[in-house]
């Protein structure tokens, strides 16, 4: 007998702290509405490689990864409590790693069906995205689910 039960659609929205980022944002809510989706809201910290001083006592990797955390946390929760999420399923993640190998990784782990983000720039040819080491050009071409690429509304990248 089948189960009358479906799984909500997963939607993940990686984030980097940019208003072009966030460009995203507002076609991922209007889906996750439409779809009564769970949307997660990613931020990848690229981890630091090495220790940093501040003053007289340097500061561990560790202790920069968790104050990197710490504030990608804050600023995906500020997010989620923003008036226009009321009543959307949403989560907040944050990560460490390379940005598109991290996105990819996190869809396959977490069993996601659509990404939504933003572009780098307009009118930018293949081979600069690729010189440019450009995180949605790397999703769009190693992902095997569906991308929704949203043209950034600002020029301030």
């Amino acid at each position: 007998m089948e189960s009358d039960v479906r799984r909500k659609t997963r939607i993940l929205v990686p984030l980097d702290g940019s208003k072009l980022a966030e460009d995203a944002l507002g076609e991922a809510l209007i889906l996750g509405k439409a779809l009564k989706a769970e949307i997660t809201l990613l931020h990848v910290v690229q981890i630091p490689e090495d220790v940093i001083g501040q003053g007289a006592t340097p500061i561990s990797i560790d202790e920069q990864w968790q104050a990197q955390r710490g504030r990608a946390l804050q600023y995906l929760t500020d997010i989620r409590n923003r008036p226009e999420w009321t009543g959307v399923a949403t989560q907040v993640a944050v990560e460490s790693g390379n940005p598109a190998e991290v996105i990819l990784d996190y869809c396959r782990r977490h069993d996601i069906d659509r990404i939504v983000m933003s572009t780098r720039g307009r009118g930018r040819t293949r081979l600069k995205l690729w010189a440019l080491g450009s995180v949605a050009y790397k999703v769009v071409h190693a992902a095997d689910r569906t991308i929704v690429l949203i043209r950034p509304m600002s020029d301030n990248e």
